[in-house]
């Protein structure tokens, strides 16, 4: 079966400017998978899906994602296992495991692992919509948690925070201030909504804060960093996805944080993402992140003037940036003297 999404009229129109959320169904029985399938657009879902684990894995690393739905004994990659990975590339991501009557213990094992649901076959067709729509409510509160009163002392402590980390190198002490203050004009460029410009403004004041655990002799070594150094330098995004992801509303913050360094080519890390598959926020930061570094001083080389730096991002617009944001931002710091 071709796993690539299929749209269908939704039973409840979606608005023009709100995306359909997209479900990934995995399962090896093709049978399943089709009934699964039909039942979910039938829903208004936009659906895609996956024979194996493995095939799933690849179109996450490629594709967009809101929910996972996988069964749970499947040959190769097992159910399981492909929920542990999601868990750790996507933390944020609902992940509904389909499981056998005698497997309900091993499914609420799985809770512990890294799925945020599960359900037992044979599955009532008519009750799936409901559990995938909980699921994704769930996810709805974590950003609706975010605007909330609760929100702004918790942003005070992630400043307080990120100023923390920035201060150990003096050549980036205001660096977080400064990349947030990009992002969010990139972000009114390209008209972000509201609920993605809270959950982009936290992440940027945040992704680097996984830096707190790197040796200040590799944050502020002069010359280059040997192969050893830049293995640990390059381990701080997963780092600060791990420490944002101790809180519980900060899901999506945190995957944010863990993806800010792929690249729209594949070649970036921690998990080879490509295109769309990377959260857009993460693609704004790394945008925002590239040009404040070029355009400050470091300690290992002078900084690079506005003109330099927009040249640079847009010789590697399309590889390492997106291309689509890479333009806008090149028109926001044109109309901005200051900048």
């Amino acid at each position: 079966m071709s796993s690539e999404p299929t749209r269908t009229p939704s039973a409840t129109p979606v608005p023009a400017d709100v995306q359909p959320w997209r479900l990934l169904v995995v399962d090896d029985m093709e049978a399943m998978r089709m009934a699964l399938v039909q039942c979910l657009q039938l829903s208004g879902y936009e659906v895609a899906s996956a024979a194996s684990g493995a095939e799933a894995l690849d179109l996450l690393r490629t594709q967009r994602f809101d929910l996972l739905l996988t069964d749970q004994a499947m040959p190769g990659l097992s159910g399981l296992e492909l929920t542990e990975a999601v868990s750790r590339m996507h933390p944020h991501m609902p992940v509904v495991l389909l499981t056998g009557h005698t497997d309900v213990e091993l499914a609420r094992d799985s809770l512990q692992r890294g799925a945020s649901d599960f359900v037992t076959k044979p599955v009532n067709i008519r009750e799936l919509p409901i559990l995938v729509e909980r699921n994704l409510t769930r996810r709805r509160l974590e950003v609706a948690r975010l605007q909330e009163r609760e929100a702004q002392v918790l942003f005070a402590a992630i400043k307080a925070l990120a100023s923390a980390v920035d201060a150990k190198d003096r050549y980036t002490a205001r660096h977080s201030r400064v990349v947030t203050r990009l992002a969010l004009l990139l972000a009114d460029a390209i008209h972000l909504a509201g609920e993605e410009r809270s959950v982009l403004e936290l992440s940027a004041w945040m992704h680097d804060v996984g830096k707190i655990g790197v040796p200040d002799s590799i944050l502020t070594k002069p010359g280059s960093l040997t192969e050893e150094e830049f293995a640990v330098m390059k381990a701080h995004p997963v780092k600060g996805g791990e420490i944002v992801g101790e809180i519980e509303e900060l899901g999506r913050v945190a995957d944010v944080i863990r993806h800010h360094h792929e690249r729209v080519d594949g070649g970036g890390y921690p998990d080879g993402l490509r295109g769309e598959a990377i959260p857009l926020a993460s693609r704004i930061i790394l945008i925002a992140d590239a040009f404040e570094a070029m355009t400050s001083d470091r300690s290992y080389r002078r900084g690079f003037n506005r003109e330099a730096a927009l040249r640079e991002l847009l010789k590697h617009s399309g590889t390492q940036f997106d291309s689509d944001l890479v333009r806008a931002f090149v028109r926001m710091v044109q109309g901005h003297s200051e900048l």
